[in-house]
């Protein structure tokens, strides 16, 4: 009896794991088709995410059978440095504008 709880827990697992990994496939095509559609919603067609379905796929395979999971690891710490820094200059920009904008209030208060 032992054994077919653990069958069915396992099965249970794989099945939670999967539908994780595929959720998050799919919020990641969605994310991707919206950045190349300029932030647009509507232009986002079904063509445009089945393109880009496959092209993760063959990216992320391709890392996992040329270094393993070293290698995913690596283009995900190169992919967040560089969302970091673009981060570190948007935040620069906001302070700039909020700056400008206070001295702009000044102004016209005066």
């Amino acid at each position: 009896m032992l054994d077919s709880g653990k069958d069915i827990m396992s099965f249970l697992i794989v099945v939670l794991l999967l539908t994780y990994l595929v959720t998050s496939a799919d919020s990641a095509v969605l994310v991707v088709n919206t950045i190349s559609a300029g932030g647009s919603t509507e232009s986002a067609g079904k063509a445009h995410i089945i393109i880009w379905g496959p092209i993760l796929t063959v990216v992320i395979a391709s890392l996992l059978l040329a270094g393993g999971l070293t290698a995913v690891q690596a283009a995900m710490i190169t992919g967040a440095i560089l969302f970091s820094l673009m981060m570190i200059l948007m935040g620069i920009s906001l302070l700039k504008a909020l700056f400008k904008d206070s001295l702009r209030d000044k102004e016209n208060t005066h």
